[in-house]
């Protein structure tokens, strides 16, 4: 088989693909640019239940006691609702994955884990 035959099957299969890819492509998760959000927090992960887990990232400090998380948001420090796991981080940048609760600005906790300085 010539070269021209070679190059001609390939677009030929590559060009059968393109409707597949958009299918995929349609069926992938939104991300936080379809949704209303703080910048810091990254791409959602798909849950077990209709709340998204997400990424945030910032620095966990003891404000009145609680652990949080800051610069995170504009709109103030997120309580973190597993204090025994954020104790461990206090004073370092971290990325924290969980559930956001706006009401009441408290992410609940997945994972911590320490950011790369």
């Amino acid at each position: 088989m010539g070269r021209k035959h070679v190059v001609g099957l390939t677009l030929m299969i590559f060009a059968g693909l393109l409707p597949l890819v958009g299918v995929i492509l349609a069926q992938l998760p939104r991300t936080q640019l379809d949704r209303p959000g703080t910048p810091e927090m990254q791409t959602p992960l798909q849950g077990n239940s209709d709340e998204d887990l997400r990424f945030f990232s910032g620095k966990i400090s003891n404000n009145n006691g609680k652990y949080v998380l800051e610069g995170a948001s504009p709109k103030g420090p997120y309580l973190l609702d597993d204090q025994k796991s954020a104790k461990r981080y206090e004073g370092k940048h971290v990325r924290v994955i969980g559930v956001l609760e706006q009401a009441s600005n408290t992410i609940h906790v997945q994972k911590i884990e320490e950011a790369a300085a």
